[in-house]
């Protein structure tokens, strides 16, 4: 039996290996990932994956969550599995999105682009490590 990555104040390989595996099989799924990202929250130090995908406005969160387990279900068994609980799906309007939006663009692949302590707008953006920004 496969175990959950722990996730905790520092971003491993295997956090990033996953995130990046885990966006990969949404795009194979036709999911449209607009954003994908590692985020610290400062006040918890943990790291949270972000996926920002319009389908959260269009059909809720819930419909978006099954999607993503579907995909988890689909990961290679090398994979190291995310626990949901480690995910956030977010809209495309969402304010942290449109602060990265304005700073960073990736282009539709999967990039790997650490972005840290870094001031948008005035609002601090401790760590980050970016997928995709389109």
């Amino acid at each position: 039996m496969a175990e959950e990555i722990l996730v905790g104040e520092q971003l491993t390989p295997e956090m990033i290996a996953s995130g990046k595996e885990l966006i990969f099989t949404l795009d194979k799924l036709n999911l449209l990932v607009s954003g994908g990202f590692w985020l610290l929250l400062p006040e918890d130090r943990i790291w949270r994956l972000v996926i920002v995908t319009p389908e959260v406005r269009l059909h809720g969160p819930k419909a978006v969550y099954r999607k993503i387990q579907s995909a988890m279900r689909r990961l290679p068994a090398t994979a190291n599995p995310l626990g949901m609980k480690d995910i956030s799906v977010v809209d495309e309007k969402t304010p942290l999105f449109a602060l990265l939006r304005s700073a960073v663009a990736t282009g539709p692949g999967i990039s790997g682009i650490r972005f840290s302590r870094n001031v948008i707008n005035g609002q601090l953006i401790e760590d980050a490590y970016i997928y995709r920004v389109i």
